[in-house]
């Protein structure tokens, strides 16, 4: 009897042993869960990725829609701001005075900084954090030989969310270029367009 006893609490051990390792095997899909303290701070840190341009208006039907070239990026994230130390502002003054004098420009105008105000906020499985930006005016200097300075204002807006994903440490985001004053005067024939950043956050910091 006592020989039974034993073999039955044996066996019943085994199959909740079975059906624990069952359970374990079934939460494991294969994904690294994000740490359990994260928080909207996650977000900090630096990042280096691409800026692409997007036209707002469509290609005419039977053309070819060609990829946007990306524009080497580095951003610095902040708790207040994404921060951009050297913004690229290359295809800016390409639509002010067309490509032949672009280059000279941006060389002479120098490294642009412009910051993007934000509010987080982190999702409830703690996989991303959803990033309001509250873009204003990015404004260039733009030298003239004797005489002041030519003030450039583009008009910047964002539509969308900016949204980092805790797992793949990847940041994205739109921003929509509205319009174009220089000297104060509305820059005409201005076309709307996008810039659409696709970081990565340096994880050789953490």
């Amino acid at each position: 009897m006592k020989t039974v006893f034993l073999k039955n609490w044996l066996a019943f051990g085994l199959m909740a042993l079975a059906a624990f390792g069952f359970a374990a095997c079934s939460d494991d899909d294969g994904t690294t869960p994000p740490p359990p303290g994260a928080d909207e701070t996650v977000v900090e840190g630096s990042y280096a990725g691409t800026m692409s341009v997007v036209e707002a208006v469509a290609p005419a039907e039977g053309e070819d829609a060609d990829e946007p070239a990306g524009t080497a990026v580095e951003a610095a994230v902040s708790a207040e701001a994404v921060g951009f130390t050297d913004f690229p502002i290359r295809d800016l003054v390409v639509r002010i005075v067309g490509e032949y004098s672009a280059d000279a420009i941006v060389e002479a105008v120098g490294k642009v900084d412009y910051s993007i105000p934000y509010t987080a906020e982190m999702s409830e499985d703690k996989s991303a954090v959803a990033m309001t930006l509250s873009p204003e005016t990015l404004v260039i200097s733009m030298p003239i030989e004797g005489a002041e300075p030519l003030e450039i204002g583009v008009a910047v807006s964002a539509e969308a969310d900016a949204v980092y994903t805790v797992e793949s440490g990847k940041l994205v985001f739109n921003l929509s270029v509205e319009g174009i004053t220089v000297g104060g005067e509305a820059l005409e024939g201005f076309e709307a367009f996008s810039l659409d950043f696709d970081l990565a956050k340096n994880t050789t910091e953490e």
